[in-house]
């Protein structure tokens, strides 16, 4: 066969098409060899940070508050990513990170009721204030109606007198928000359980296998 009969034949043909598909899974390869990297990158970044996060909200919770900004589980890498790493941890490994990103949400869930039930709470003695402010200045009006017009003196009078009010209202209501406001114990006491079954992920097996794959693609 010489060398146009071989350009022409089906010989070619396939060893051409063998060689782009070769080409076509070796790219393939590295691009998901990549995702990998990137995936397991963003697990473990997530998991170290959750950590950072839960030892704050243990603190807190020790103290009997849950009074904190902070949020678990940002986005739920794991969640995400997780059927690429369906061969890379055995079972236990397996359920230690669904269990450690279930119960990051709860405790986050956990957080956010705390936080509604403040806010109503604010909100309920913004409310309170400005409807004992208004009693005040209708009581005081009420007071005067037999005197109008007032003159700049009587008008001075009944600003003092408001003010005063005012002040001694601060003192007595208002002073003590912090001692008698409302919170809920639900959230506190779901956070303690939550917080008993979260124990440090990236120390483990499963944070060392997440940073070799962080670095080569595949768990050593």
């Amino acid at each position: 066969m010489n060398t146009l009969e071989f350009l022409d034949s089906n010989l070619l043909q396939t060893l051409v098409t063998l060689l782009v598909g070769y080409v076509a899974y070796l790219v393939y390869q590295k691009q998901r060899k990549d995702l990998k990297k990137d995936a397991a990158t963003n697990i473990l970044l997530e998991i170290q940070n959750a950590e950072k996060a839960i030892g704050k909200v243990r603190d807190s919770v020790r103290n009997g508050r849950l009074e904190i900004d902070y949020t678990i589980i940002q986005n739920d890498a794991w969640k995400q990513y997780q059927h690429l790493f369906t061969r890379e941890f055995d079972k236990d490994e397996w359920e230690a990170i669904s269990e450690f990103f279930n119960k990051s949400k709860l405790l986050d869930e956990a957080i956010r009721y705390n936080h509604l039930a403040f806010g109503n709470d604010v909100e309920q003695i913004r409310a309170n204030k400005q409807r004992i402010l208004a009693d005040f200045a209708k009581d005081l009006i009420n007071k005067s109606i037999e005197k109008i017009p007032l003159g700049q003196d009587e008008i001075a009078k009944l600003i003092n007198e408001f003010e005063n009010k005012i002040k001694a209202f601060d003192q007595t209501y208002m002073g003590k928000q912090g001692e008698f406001a409302y919170s809920p114990m639900k959230p506190i006491n779901d956070a303690k359980i939550y917080l008993e079954d979260l124990r440090p992920l990236s120390t483990t097996t499963v944070g060392s296998k997440l940073k070799d794959l962080a670095k080569y693609g595949t768990s050593i």
